[in-house]
């Protein structure tokens, strides 16, 4: 059945109309009604007023636009978004199960994400960073039910030219990346603190590249040694294939190298009733591509745990997608450090099933670079993530752990600008004595007065962890003065536990501070995202 209980003038696309329709008719359960009466406007007021509005996207009188979907909210579980896309077209339930940050690390942007692999043009389902193997399963799921052809391409990110439009002879793209130089790698972190967090200086010198407080650095990275190696030894490969193997993505195993090695398999010679073990192997190679243990392993494990496969260096190479680059909030203002770009990036190393999984380029300029080394890089522009137009404009900024990284270019900036809008950080971490980044700068920032506030949390100094999002409901008022005072709210950091929190704590001083209810609180948020006070760089 469906229901028209938003009216075809209501001012929605056909999807968010679709949407509403039967969000109103759950949430109410007026469907019976609505037969009946013809869905009164007192019924429609109180189904919208239980509408919670996806972040950045509130329904109002005034017309949405086109690219407004209730799902694209990070802060939403993939169940959520996965619901709120039922009954869409294949595509938009596509769009849905990416992580919904717009990030660019896949060389798309959700929504042109999802197109590619609905018109079959993408074949890999796994580039979605940031969702990682529960957005790989999921995609899995859906192309299976919408029997989507994955049309072959060659191997690579080849991406739309509406994902990544090319600039003709332009340096400094992610398709034509300019060389720079690392000049320094310096820890942050004391003796003895359970994390390792670098200071990255990069020189640009003769790249001609411009970037802008807010953008990302892309940076290629490459595959450690070891790990080549293992896979050189797993496959029996000769030693020559290890600088082509550090080039490509070991992390995820592609549909192509099952198949290779299905047919590698088959095209075996078959003696002393070698077929019935064949047969068995490639009836577990078939059952191994359908299952979801396919995106937790990597190509070590694959090739480990099918050992003697007889896949050559070349079956292999091209059966694997190539390295993607890494994108970094940049920590540096171009007016004071013009030759130089400058990144915080935390040192990524976890047990998986016994091994050590290693960041692959966090572990490359912590472990393996040295200074003088070449690195391939670019600019990934920010899409409204940077400092306010107007340099009287209050800043409070939320950026915990690496998510430091752009405040500290927001405020070198103000700095170069000698800009008087006030400035108020929220920063946390581990512990005081090893894990206050950047600490000498931001308390010199803070005597100096560039720093109007600094509130510090650090979860492991007592036996009650203290977060941000404690600092900041204990300045509720004076937090929601800034707000009124027309402040602009950043935060920077983790999407799936960080964010959620923060924004869970601003809704509470907005509408305890503001005396309002809780939908007034989100419109109130809801009004300052759409004039660009609020904004998310998340991950």
């Amino acid at each position: 059945m469906t229901y028209h209980i938003v009216p075809e003038s209501a001012p929605f696309s056909t999807e968010q109309r679709a949407w509403l329709n039967g969000f109103f008719a759950g949430v109410l359960g007026i469907l019976d009604q609505q037969s009946a009466q013809g869905g009164s406007a007192a019924s429609l007021a109180a189904a919208a007023s239980l509408l919670p509005p996806p972040l950045g996207a509130g329904i109002s009188a005034s017309p949405q636009p086109e690219e407004w979907y209730p799902w694209h909210d990070p802060a939403l579980s993939l169940t959520d978004r996965m619901k709120l896309a039922e009954g869409m077209t294949k595509e938009r339930r596509l769009m849905a199960a990416m992580a919904q940050l717009d990030c660019g690390s896949c060389g798309y942007l959700c929504k042109t994400y999802s197109a590619a692999i609905a018109s079959g043009s993408e074949k890999n389902l796994t580039l979605c960073s940031p969702g990682g193997s529960e957005t790989a399963k999921a995609l899995r799921v859906l192309v299976k039910e919408a029997a989507i052809e994955l049309k072959p391409n060659a191997v690579g990110l080849k991406k739309p030219a509406e994902a990544v439009p090319k600039i003709e002879g332009a340096a400094g793209t992610r398709q034509n990346p300019v060389q720079a130089t690392l000049i320094a790698i310096d820890n942050l972190n004391g003796l003895g603190s359970a994390k390792d967090t670098r200071h990255v200086a990069i020189d640009l010198s003769g790249t001609e590249l411009r970037y802008r407080v807010g953008d990302a650095l892309g940076l290629w990275p490459t595959n450690c040694n070891e790990l080549v190696y293992k896979v050189i030894a797993a496959a029996t490969l000769d030693a020559s294939a290890a600088e082509l193997l550090a080039g490509k993505c070991l992390r995820t195993i592609t549909p192509e190298l099952i198949e290779a090695a299905i047919e590698c398999v088959r095209i075996r010679p078959k003696q002393n009733g070698a077929i019935a073990m064949d047969c068995e192997l490639i009836s577990r190679l078939e059952a191994f591509g359908e299952c979801d243990e396919l995106y937790e392993w990597d190509v070590l494990e694959f090739l480990e745990k099918f050992p003697s496969l007889g896949l050559s260096a070349e079956q292999i190479l091209e059966s694997l997608n190539d390295q993607r680059p890494r994108l970094y909030s940049i920590a540096s203002s171009q007016s004071l450090y013009p030759t130089q770009v400058h990144l915080t990036v935390g040192r990524v190393e976890n047990e998986v099933r016994n091994r050590d999984r290693k960041g692959v380029a966090s572990t490359m300029l912590s472990d393996r670079l040295m200074p003088g080394s070449p690195l391939r890089v670019f600019i990934q522009p920010s899409h409204g993530f940077t400092i306010p137009a107007d340099s009287d404009a209050p800043m409070i900024m939320v950026g915990p752990g690496t998510g430091i990284a752009p405040f500290i270019a927001f405020l070198q900036q103000r700095q170069s600008d000698q800009a008087k809008g006030r400035n108020w950080l929220f920063f946390g971490d581990q512990k005081s004595s090893t894990d206050f980044l950047y600490r000498e700068q931001l308390e010199s920032w803070k005597s100096t007065r560039l720093l109007t506030n600094l509130d510090l949390a650090f979860s492991r100094d007592n036996a009650n962890k203290v977060y941000v999002q404690h600092r900041m409901k204990e300045r509720g008022a004076e937090l929601f003065q800034w707000l009124e005072a027309g402040a602009h709210f950043f935060v920077c950091g983790d999407a799936s536990r960080m964010a959620v929190d923060v924004e869970k704590a601003l809704l509470e001083t907005i509408a305890l501070h503001g005396g309002m209810s809780e939908s007034e609180a989100k419109s109130y948020l809801i009004t300052m995202t759409e004039s660009k006070r609020y904004a998310r760089d998340i991950y």
